[in-house]
C-alpha cells in the first residue's frame, strides 16, 4: 500500500485550479478572486482520516448554512467547530466518501472542483458478478476500507464517482453498471495517487438486434426487437434521420416513429458506448418511375407523361436545365404526372421529390442539332471549368465514340458578362489546339466578341490520339463569363443525317414530304458550304418510281428529278442508276440553293420531295 502525506496549502497556485459552480444572485459570486462573494478557495489536509477535523477557507464563508459532503452527509452550521469570513472547520462524518464539498448558501450551492480522500490503506478482494452482466446490473466490491474508493473506470474509459455509488460501507460498495460500459477489466482510483486494476476482465453483454416491424407509412410507429436495447441512445433511419423512441421494461423492444425525411433501408442504432448496431431493412411506400411516353427527341411544347408508382406522394418535378416546375405546370393522376417542356430545358433526369431523402428520376434527351455530341447549360463563371477527362466513365466514353477522327469541333455558347474571357486546351491544361477560329491571345486566353457564340477547331488526327489514345486526357474548357450550351462534332468527310424516317410516297406522283423548317436549322447547324451533296436515301416500292426534289419554299425550278428509264412527259424523269449512287438521289448545292433556304422566312422548309412508288429513309448531307 502506498504512504499517504497530509496537505493543505493555500498558495496561488492550488487555488488556479479550482472550477466553482455559478450562483443565482451577484451576492454569491464564485469568482475565486472576488471577495463580494462566498467561495471556496482550498480545504485540507487530503486525504484525511474520517472523524477529524478538516478546515475550508474561502471568502464570506459567514453566509454558508451547511457543508455537504459526499453521500449527503451534512454538517449544519451549528455543529461547526469554529467559523469566520475566512474558515469553517468541521469534523468528517464517518459515511462520507471520496468527492466534492459543497457549500450552501441561502439557495446557493458552491461546489469545489477537488475533491477530498481519505487516507486508509484500500484493499479489493473481490468483484461479483464478473460474467453474464447487463448494463444496469449491480455488481458488488468487497475488501478493506473500500469505502476511500473514489472511482471505478470501465475498460471504455466510463468513470463512475463515488457519490454515484448503490451502496457504501467500510468492506463493500455496491454500483450499477453503466449503460455506455463494455467487456473488459475495471479500476479503481481513491482520487489521489492509488490507482488498482482488477485482473479478473468483466463481461458485460451488448445489444442485440433480431428483428424489426414492418411500417405502412410514414409517420406510423415500427417496432425493433433484441436484448439490452436500453443501452441504445440514439436510432437514426436511413437517410439519416433521427427519431424519438422508447424502449419496454424488459429491454427487448425499441418503439420509434418513423419520420417523414426518412427513407427506406436499414436503421442505425447508437449505442452509449459508441458502437452502432444495423437492423435489417425497412420498407416504405416510395415513388418510382417506370415509363415515358417520350423520353427521346424532345422538342419545346412537347407534352411528356410519365407513368410509375406512389404519385400522389410527388411534391416537387425538376426538370434539367429548367429547375422546378411550378405545381401549376404539372398534372397527378393517379400514376401518372404530365407535364410541357419548357423552352429552356436540356438532356438529363427529370426529378420527382417525395422528401429530402427520397427521390425518382428518368433521363430525357431534347432533340439535337445534328452533329451534336453534348448539349446543356455549363456556366463558365470565376474560372470554373467544364472537361472530359479520362476518368469521367460514360462521359468519356461517348465522347471518345463520338469524335472517332479528324474533323471539326465546335464548341458553341452565350456570352453573359462584360468581360467574358476562356480557354480551350487538351486535358493536361497546357497544350492548345493547333487550328482554331479564335486565337489565344497574349494572356493565353481567348477573348470573345459580346455577339460571339462559337468557336471551331480543326482537329487532326494527331490531336485526336492526344486526346483518346491510351493515357489521353480529353480536353478542358474554362473561363468567365460564358455559357456553353452544346458541343458538335462534324467528321471530315463524314456523311451527316438532316433526316431519317419513313415516308411512304404511296402510288399518286402529286405526293409530297417537307424536310427541315424555316430557316433550316438543322442544315445550317452542319455548316453545308457550295459544293456540298444533299443526299435523298429511297427504296422503290414498284419499277416505275419517279422522284422530284423541289426547293422548300415552292420554287419555280425543280432541284432534281429520276426515275429508272426516262419516265415522265418528254424524259421528264430522267434515268438515274439508283444502285450505282448507294441507293440515294443525289443533289450538290449551289450557293443560290443555300441563299434560298436561308433567305426566306415565314413558311415552307429547306426540301420538298414528291413522287411516288418509293418510301423516303433518309437525307444525309456531305463534303463527297
Amino acid at each position: 500500500m502506498k504512504k499517504f502525506k497530509n496537505i493543505f496549502t493555500l498558495s496561488v497556485m492550488a487555488l488556479a485550479g479550482l472550477s466553482l459552480t455559478a450562483c443565482s444572485e451577484d451576492d454569491y459570486s464564485t469568482n475565486p478572486y472576488s471577495k463580494s462573494g462566498v467561495n471556496i478557495l482550498a480545504f485540507g489536509p487530503s486525504p484525511i482520516l474520517r472523524n477529524t477535523e478538516v478546515r475550508i477557507t474561502g471568502t464570506n464563508l459567514t453566509k454558508v448554512d451547511k457543508v455537504v459532503f459526499p453521500q449527503n452527509a451534512i454538517v449544519e452550521r451549528a455543529d461547526f467547530n469554529r467559523a469566520d469570513a475566512e474558515n469553517i472547520y468541521v469534523t468528517i462524518p464517518d459515511e462520507t466518501v471520496p468527492g466534492n464539498i459543497r457549500l450552501v448558501a441561502g439557495h446557493d450551492t458552491i461546489v469545489s472542483e477537488g475533491i477530498l480522500t481519505y487516507k486508509e490503506p484500500i484493499e479489493v478482494t473481490t468483484v461479483t458478478p464478473v460474467t453474464g452482466l447487463n448494463a444496469g446490473d449491480e455488481i458488488s466490491i468487497k475488501g478493506d476500507y473500500v469505502y476511500n474508493i473514489a472511482s471505478v473506470t470501465f475498460t471504455t474509459g466510463i468513470e463512475v464517482p463515488a457519490e454515484e455509488f448503490t451502496y457504501i460501507s467500510r468492506r463493500e460498495i455496491r454500483l450499477q453498471v453503466p449503460l455506455a460500459a463494455e467487456s473488459g477489466v475495471i479500476s479503481f482510483s481513491d482520487g489521489e495517487e492509488w490507482t488498482e486494476e482488477y485482473k479478473t476482465p468483466l463481461e458485460i453483454l451488448s445489444a442485440t438486434v433480431t428483428g424489426i416491424t414492418e411500417a405502412s407509412d410514414f409517420g406510423q410507429k415500427i417496432q425493433i426487437t433484441g436484448t439490452n436495447l436500453h443501452t441504445v441512445e440514439r436510432v437514426i433511419f436511413a437517410g439519416g434521420v433521427e427519431s424519438d423512441f422508447t424502449v419496454s421494461d424488459d429491454h427487448r423492444t425499441i418503439t420509434a416513429t418513423v419520420p417523414a425525411d426518412a427513407k427506406p433501408g436499414t436503421l442505425s442504432l447508437l449505442l452509449y458506448s459508441g458502437a452502432a448496431l444495423v437492423t435489417p431493412e425497412l420498407s416504405l411506400p416510395t415513388i418510382s418511375i417506370s415509363s415515358a411516353s417520350q423520353a427521346t427527341d424532345l422538342t419545346e411544347g412537347d407534352v411528356v407523361t410519365l407513368t410509375g408508382e406512389n404519385f400522389d406522394r410527388v411534391i416537387a418535378v425538376a426538370l434539367p436545365g429548367h429547375g422546378d416546375l411550378a405545381s401549376s405546370e404539372y398534372a397527378i393522376s393517379g400514376n401518372t404526372l404530365t407535364f410541357t417542356v419548357p423552352g429552356d430545358m436540356t438532356d438529363g433526369d427529370v426529378v420527382l421529390r417525395q422528401n429530402a431523402n427520397i427521390t425518382a428520376s428518368f433521363t430525357l434527351e431534347m432533340r439535337k442539332l445534328f452533329g451534336v455530341i453534348w448539349q446543356g447549360k455549363e456556366n463558365l463563371s470565376g474560372w470554373s471549368n467544364w472537361g472530359v477527362f479520362n476518368w469521367d466513365g460514360d462521359k468519356w466514353l461517348k465522347f471518345q465514340e463520338a469524335i472517332s477522327g479528324p474533323g471539326e469541333l465546335t464548341f458553341h455558347f452565350v456570352v453573359n458578362n462584360s468581360d467574358p474571357v476562356f480557354n480551350l486546351r487538351m486535358g493536361d491544361w497546357s497544350t492548345p489546339f493547333s487550328n482554331i477560329s479564335m486565337p489565344y491571345g497574349d494572356d493565353g486566353n481567348i477573348h470573345p466578341a459580346a455577339d460571339a457564340t462559337d468557336v471551331v477547331v480543326q482537329l487532326t488526327a494527331e490531336e485526336r490520339e492526344k486526346m483518346f489514345a491510351d493515357g489521353g486526357m480529353g480536353m478542358v474548357i474554362w473561363g468567365d463569363g460564358i455559357q456553353l450550351q452544346y458541343i458538335k462534332f462534324v467528321g471530315a468527310g463524314a456523311e451527316l443525317v438532316l433526316w431519317e424516317g419513313s415516308e411512304d410516297m404511296g402510288s399518286d406522283w402529286a405526293n409530297n414530304y417537307t424536310i427541315g423548317t424555316d430557316m433550316s436549322p438543322e442544315l445550317a447547324a452542319l455548316n453545308p458550304h457550295e459544293g456540298s451533296i444533299v443526299r435523298f436515301y429511297i427504296t422503290p416500292t414498284g419499277d416505275d418510281w419517279q422522284a422530284k426534289i423541289v426547293e422548300g419554299h415552292w420554287g419555280p425550278t425543280y432541284l432534281a428529278v429520276a426515275s429508272p428509264n426516262n419516265l415522265g412527259e418528254a424524259g421528264e424523269y430522267a434515268a438515274y442508276d439508283l444502285d450505282a449512287n448507294g441507293g440515294a438521289l443525289k443533289l450538290t448545292l449551289t450557293q443560290a440553293m443555300l441563299d434560298t433556304a436561308y433567305g426566306q422566312q415565314g413558311w415552307g422548309g429547306t426540301f420538298i420531295v414528291q413522287g411516288y412508288h418509293f418510301i423516303l429513309t433518309k437525307v444525309t448531307v456531305a463534303d463527297l
